[in-house]
């Protein structure tokens, strides 16, 4: 009788676990120290700084990660979700109210995040991102057999 090699056993391919989500640094302001230099028109941009009770939240579970954004006084159709590199994710709002502000984010994600696959929806107030985790594939390994 012969026997035969065990089958082939489904290993991960060795991968370190994908980093967590990071709230990166606002850009730098818009406001120079030469304000006489300014155009004489209004920039299309909002040039005020975010409204003070406004924060984003990020919030891990094995099958995505949920971005909570608090924007007060912007309205939908002034935000802006923009997916760059395939890791960061820009979030823009702007509002051009009188006391509205000019609210950006980008949150850079690890190897795991399917960043063409964003859900979200706003309610007024609250802005709620998904973005889909993705699994890693499994290999198989094993000798060839004849």
């Amino acid at each position: 009788m012969v026997s035969r090699p065990p089958p082939p056993v489904p290993v991960s391919r060795g991968l370190p676990p994908p980093a967590p989500p990071t709230i990166l640094d606002p850009p730098p302001s818009r406001h120079t120290a030469s304000r006489d230099l300014r155009a004489p028109h209004e920039p299309f941009l909002s040039d005020a700084p975010p409204p003070a009770d406004s924060w984003i939240a990020v919030e891990t579970s094995p099958g995505e990660y949920r971005l909570i954004v608090r924007l007060p006084g912007f309205r939908r159709d002034a935000i802006t979700l923009a997916a760059r590199r395939r890791r960061i994710l820009h979030v823009v709002a702007d509002s051009w109210e009188p006391m509205g502000g000019h609210f950006e984010r980008r949150i850079s994600f690890g190897y795991d995040a399917d960043l063409s696959q964003v859900r979200a929806e706003f309610d007024g107030e609250i802005l709620r991102v998904i973005v889909p985790r993705r699994t890693p594939a499994l290999t198989w390994y094993g000798e060839a057999r004849e």
